[in-house]
């Protein structure tokens, strides 16, 4: 990355806001591989998995967009 300074902090948290909520939702993932690809059949409730992804990218884009240095 050529700002890891601005950008590991916000993929960080944007990663925790993700984690906290399935956690919250209390999603189960039966396959520890797969990506999106397993959404349909190793997940608990997928619509759930899916609005907790949605809006740790959110977060993560906020953050970015917050942090980083105006183009001048």
């Amino acid at each position: 990355a050529a700002d890891p300074f601005r950008v590991i902090p916000s993929i960080m948290v944007g990663s925790a806001v993700t984690g906290a909520l399935s956690m919250l939702f209390h999603i189960e993932l039966r396959a520890p591989h797969g990506g999106i690809f397993v959404i349909p059949i190793a997940v608990s409730n997928p619509l759930l998995y899916i609005f907790a992804i949605l809006v740790g990218m959110v977060v993560t884009a906020f953050m970015i967009g917050l942090l980083k240095k105006k183009v001048s």
